[in-house]
């Protein structure tokens, strides 16, 4: 049998490093997301509601994804 391998501390700054680059291409997108989906509710007529809907929307998509 092999030893386990070992998280050197290289191994933990890479993975902080594309634990960072994900968070910030997560919050790029979410906001691209929120802003486009909201404008379209506004159009749509949905009121003060079009400022909570583009996260409905995205909460949902999260969860069909996790229940995937």
């Amino acid at each position: 049998m092999t030893a386990p391998l070992k998280v050197t501390r290289a191994h933990r700054i890479l993975i902080g490093v594309v634990v960072a680059g994900a968070l910030v291409i997560a919050g790029i997108g979410f906001a691209g997301s929120y802003a486009a989906v909201r404008a379209l509710a506004i159009r749509k007529g949905f009121g003060e509601f079009a400022y909570f809907f583009p996260i409905g929307i995205d909460a949902g998509i999260c969860v069909l994804l996790a229940l995937d």
